[in-house]
């Protein structure tokens, strides 16, 4: 995984911050499930082959953080709307590659995990209530990275929202896999060290019996 590391890094550069393609290709080293989605550069033609519907297009720019803020998500498209999308899409960020996913069906609720950097202490990893309630909620736990599959279970209990995996109205998260998840988000901010400044998978959810980041922000210490 540190090998490819080295060649992702390398391959952004220095000078600016991953894309959301970029971020999730990062966290697809490391066992980090994503949405099956292409991007687009500039003035590309949409190709659709391999994706399946729905769809979701989005602004895919490393200069742009809050997707929604911007009118820079389009969900739910059919065959036909994401062509014409698509083209809308590209007529409001001319200047911007988009990236177009197969939209995840889920059940349950939206969890949030994040790597946060203390000055004191280092990096460590949270779990916590995901999604727009997230701030509101204010349901998290922590753990300094690397963090073990148990220590993430335990973190996962300590959330205030933990009994949706008891079977909660008929869910069936899986809550090991979720811990194993952590686990492996907390070796990539490990493997990074200081080049790492934040990350943000939100949300992440219980799709097709896996946990799939949606979407995943990545900013290098500035």
């Amino acid at each position: 995984m540190k090998s490819d590391l080295q060649q992702w890094l390398t391959a952004i550069g220095g000078n600016r911050n991953p894309d959301e393609f970029e971020a999730k290709q990062l966290s697809k080293f490391y066992g980090i499930n994503i949405p099956r989605g292409r991007r687009f550069a500039p003035g590309d033609v949409l190709n659709l082959d391999g994706l399946q519907f729905p769809c979701a297009i989005k602004v895919c720019s490393s200069k742009i953080v809050h997707k929604t803020e911007v009118k820079g998500v389009m969900l739910n498209n059919d065959r036909q709307s994401v062509k014409d999308n698509f083209k809308i899409m590209q007529q409001r960020f001319p200047d911007e590659s988009l990236l177009v996913e197969n939209q995840q069906i889920f059940d349950g609720p939206e969890f949030i995990i994040g790597i946060v950097k203390d000055p004191a202490f280092g990096h460590a990893v949270m779990i916590g209530a995901g999604g727009v309630l997230a701030e509101i909620l204010n349901d998290t736990a922590f753990r300094l990275v690397p963090c073990s599959d148990s220590e993430a279970l335990d973190m996962i209990e300590e959330l205030n929202i933990s009994p949706v995996f008891d079977n909660f109205r008929g869910f069936t998260l899986d809550k090991q896999q979720l811990a194993q998840t952590i686990s492996r988000v907390s070796r990539l901010a490990h493997d990074m060290g200081d080049a790492l400044g934040q990350l943000d998978i939100n949300p992440i959810v219980f799709s097709g019996r896996q946990w799939v980041a949606l979407d995943i922000k990545i900013l290098f210490e500035g």
